[in-house]
């Protein structure tokens, strides 16, 4: 009997012993966790709220301030994820700053090797180029007068057969840093807008274009919804004619719907990528404001990796020659490619 007693004993400091422990951990350690897990969100108040206001209701709710959007009123905030920012009277509505990505059938974080790049000595009239003039009236508008704005990756500053069109930009990722390009999107489609006719490399479907630089995109391809935003909002105080986003996702954005409205009541001309194999076309090529386009081969066949539903007009995107990064050329798929080509037809009034 003692030995009986003696293991239930033992038995029962170690079901205290446990318990204990069981209770250390769900009720001290999970709460604490669960409060401090954050996230990315645009916070979009009421008009009539100023800066100081905005930061004590932010302070109130013990979110961090990243940066203000300020032609929207729009601050992005680090939030708890069970914050009651929505529920202010204050603010108009909150959500998830979303990522947003290059368009294109490339994988968007190979680093091209030098092997793959090519230098260019005598200019080459890339098909895209004479697909989309072969389409055009005979006396083709060179782009000349034209303000094209790109919001991608930057464009590559130094490239010989971009230098002397680009006129500007701004960088929506970092004010500190410059708009040139660290990934070889952004540059790629600027080449297919506007490359010079200089004898050398390529030339692009407007190529004596005006272009402006909206780096809101880094080095992987990878942005915010913001930071799209706040590039569109520079494009309007700027009196952009065109805006190319050869970006998408599929989430839908309250915020970046407003400022493509605000940017088409300002008269600025919006083409985007339709990229989604075959589905619907991702955001903000959806928005019945923005024009979207999908992407054909040599052979006029529609490509794999192009949307089909949704898609306003088709033009080149297989195989499609341009500038890169240190002063190179690259071949690129992807409907990032053919929503540069489209510009031909807005500089051409089709």
């Amino acid at each position: 009997m003692r030995g009986g007693e003696g293991m239930s004993r033992k038995s029962m400091v170690s079901f205290v012993l446990v318990a204990m422990m069981l209770i250390t951990l769900f009720n001290v350690t999970l709460p604490v966790q669960a409060k401090t897990e954050t996230k990315r969100q645009i916070v979009i108040f009421e008009d009539n709220v100023d800066s100081a206001k905005k930061d004590n209701i932010l302070e109130k709710h013990k979110a961090l301030k990243i940066k203000e959007i300020k032609g929207t009123n729009a601050v992005v905030v680090m939030a708890s994820s069970d914050s009651k920012l929505s529920e202010d009277e204050e603010i108009r509505f909150v959500e998830d700053d979303y990522v947003i990505s290059i368009e294109g059938n490339t994988n968007k974080k190979d680093k091209k090797s030098d092997e793959e790049l090519s230098e260019q000595t005598a200019e080459t009239i890339p098909w895209g180029v004479e697909y989309m003039n072969d389409l055009s009236p005979d006396s083709v508008n060179t782009g000349n007068g034209i303000k094209v704005a790109i919001i991608d990756t930057g464009i590559d500053v130094d490239h010989p057969d971009l230098v002397d069109n680009i006129k500007g930009g701004y960088n929506t990722t970092s004010k500190k840093k410059s708009y040139d390009d660290d990934n070889g999107h952004g540059t790629h489609v600027a080449g297919i807008i506007a490359a010079v006719d200089n004898e050398i490399g390529v030339i692009g479907v407007a190529p004596e274009a005006d272009l402006y630089a909206i780096k809101a995109l880094d080095a992987y391809g990878d942005g915010y919804v913001s930071d799209i935003v706040e590039g569109i909002e520079w494009c309007v105080d700027n009196d952009i004619d065109i805006i190319n986003m050869s970006l998408g996702m599929e989430n839908d954005s309250l915020l970046l719907h407003e400022a493509v409205v605000n940017a088409n009541s300002a008269g600025i001309v919006m083409v985007a990528a339709g990229n989604n194999y075959g589905g619907t076309c991702e955001f903000p090529a959806a928005y019945d404001e923005v024009i979207a386009v999908g992407a054909i081969n040599i052979d006029k066949g529609i490509a794999d990796f192009s949307a089909l539903l949704g898609v306003d007009v088709w033009a080149p995107g297989v195989d499609i020659l341009s500038t890169y990064l240190n002063t190179k050329y690259f071949v690129m798929d992807g409907t990032s490619m053919a929503a540069p080509y489209y510009i031909s037809f807005i500089v051409n009034g089709k």
